[in-house]
């Protein structure tokens, strides 16, 4: 078979592993790339990745990229537009992204997406590390060992002081930097988004076993620096944010059944100083009989564990996702992903 033909959509710290990954994997072939600043127009994807030169041109027209001959587009913008994803499908692309749509429940935004599958004959798969695999498709994994579950609760700690992200991304989205007074008023903007994505990672969880959730529950604490910090691009003042603990709760008769806290932070030195500290870590905890943890955590000090865990997620599924029937295709429909023969460095 010829390769599974691949358009990045976007090169920011995701797309920039996607692009590396799709170039070493035989079975796959980089055809396009979608940039939203113009200094990257005309650039080689290669180029753009920090590898060799590929012989593909970054473009910004969307037209133009929509009309080759290409199996998949690997949607990864600091934002998703769901018009945007619409158009792809609808232009016969199947698509996987991490921006979230793990398991799809928005009504309005599920029919229109798989409209646009039907139209284009094509698959609509949501990827990623959290959501996508730590916060759901872990758990389910693990519940396989439980003779009866009484709750779950995933743990998420990242040290954000090196991670090679945007500065919109880490003191526009996520809130770092932010006045104390105005956090405590206002959450970060992304918070909306998580609580959406996480929210939907819970209700696959339930959908896995079979059970409904009733609600949802939320809240954020912000950490103040005690002193002022340069990380990331740029300056937090004494007093501003310097992390965030969030919590999201899916509720069954009251009572939370599963549960996903997070601890963000930039530095050591701010307060309340958490016990959750490490540079990343997923932590899985499964009450019942029996109670138990599984921990998720990087040894090596190669690349950024979290950014390459989630463009290998979505780019390891690519396959899967153009082989499926067309509509939304959730972790729950498609065959196991795992990574693919080439990629085991056998003796």
């Amino acid at each position: 078979m010829r390769p599974y033909r691949v358009i990045q959509w976007a090169t920011g710290s995701v797309g920039r592993l996607a692009i590396r990954a799709i170039a070493e994997a035989p079975d796959l072939e980089i055809v396009g790339v979608w940039v939203h600043s113009a200094s990257k127009i005309g650039k080689d994807a290669g180029e753009l990745a920090g590898i060799d030169r590929l012989g593909v041109a970054a473009t910004n027209d969307a037209r133009a990229l929509l009309a080759l001959d290409a199996d998949c587009v690997c949607y990864a913008p600091l934002l998703s537009d769901v018009d945007e994803i619409c158009r792809i499908l609808a232009a016969g692309k199947n698509v996987v992204t991490p921006t979230g749509y793990v398991f799809l429940k928005d009504p309005a935004v599920a029919t229109r997406i798989d409209a646009a599958c039907r139209a284009g004959g094509v698959s609509f798969h949501g990827s990623g590390i959290h959501p996508g695999f730590a916060g759901d498709r872990l758990p389910l994994v693990l519940s396989a060992l439980s003779q009866r579950i009484d709750k779950i609760t995933v743990i998420e700690e990242s040290d954000f002081a090196d991670i090679d992200e945007s500065r919109a991304m880490v003191f526009d989205q996520l809130g770092f930097g932010m006045p104390a007074a105005e956090a405590r008023r206002q959450p970060p903007a992304l918070m909306g988004v998580m609580s959406t994505i996480f929210k939907e990672s819970m209700q696959m969880i339930a959908a896995g076993l079979g059970f409904e959730i009733d609600g949802f529950a939320t809240s954020h604490e912000p950490a103040l620096a005690t002193r002022d910090i340069d990380e990331a691009g740029g300056r937090i003042l004494k007093d501003h944010v310097a992390g965030h603990h969030f919590e999201y709760k899916a509720l069954r008769r009251g009572k939370p059944i599963i549960e996903f806290q997070t601890y963000w932070k930039m530095t050591n030195d701010i307060e309340p100083r958490w016990d959750y500290d490490a540079i990343l870590r997923y932590t899985v905890l499964v009450e019942g009989r029996p109670s138990f943890r599984c921990v998720l955590e990087p040894f090596a000090g190669q690349d950024v564990p979290g950014l390459v865990w989630t463009a290998m997620n979505c780019v390891n599924a690519i396959p899967l996702v153009c082989a499926a029937e067309p509509g939304i295709r959730t972790p729950l429909d498609l065959p196991m992903i795992t990574a693919r023969p080439h990629a085991v460095r056998l003796p």
